[in-house]
């Protein structure tokens, strides 16, 4: 492949996470910023962090202590966000969620679904375990959620999702988030500005660079 070819292809951003991470939530605000900034449309691919974890969910997940302590990470990391943040009283099972976003994906719309998820589960206090947060999260993504619902009540995307946590496994992901950009892989959550420097140092500008 010639540089020309190389450098016309699309830049690829590559998000591995769990909704259930708090971590992988407050990247969602970074991500849809680098979105928005730069010529890019971000995937995000499931990375099951609590297979363990039964459709109902787990009471209790969190200890007061670690509770106490990712709040205050919370509010160190994400001032501005931490105000309307909720963290779940439970671990959430994220399996069904999974299946959802590869039903999003087939219709284009899976990036901002992806969003509505984490916004209902972290700050409207929505379990993503019941079908209904999914389906609220569908409609609020311009996605039927009749269609969803179907979908879920028939499987028709399990093993796709089964496929995709596979995927995420045999390449080695243990971190959420797990980042992609470009050539260079980015473990943990970062602050946005370690992201833009990332892209930069790729040859990747802002939108606005582009445009003057």
């Amino acid at each position: 492949m010639t540089e020309s070819q190389e450098s016309s292809k699309p830049f690829r951003v590559v998000v591995f996470a769990d909704f259930v991470c708090p971590y992988s939530f407050l990247a969602v605000d970074q991500f849809d910023r680098l979105a928005r900034e730069y010529d890019v449309q971000p995937l995000w691919r499931p990375h099951w962090l609590h297979p363990e974890t039964p459709p109902e969910g787990t009471p209790n997940a969190r200890s007061a202590e670690r509770l106490e302590r990712l709040n205050a990470w919370m509010k160190e990391m994400a001032p501005e966000q931490y105000p309307r943040i909720r963290i779940p009283e439970k671990r959430q099972y994220s399996f069904r969620a999974f299946e959802a976003l590869e039903f999003a994906g087939d219709r284009g719309l899976d990036f901002p679904f992806k969003t509505a998820i984490y916004d209902l589960m972290w700050t409207e206090g929505g379990d993503i375990g019941e079908p209904e947060t999914l389906m609220a999260a569908a409609e609020r993504a311009g996605l039927d959620p009749d269609e969803l619902k179907e979908a879920l009540d028939k499987r028709l995307y399990a093993q796709r999702a089964l496929d995709a946590v596979n995927q995420a496994h045999s390449i080695g992901i243990t971190n959420t988030p797990t980042i992609f950009l470009g050539r260079t892989r980015i473990n943990g959550w970062h602050y946005y500005e370690v992201l833009q420097s990332v892209m930069e140092q790729q040859g990747v500008r802002p939108r606005e660079a582009l445009a003057s």
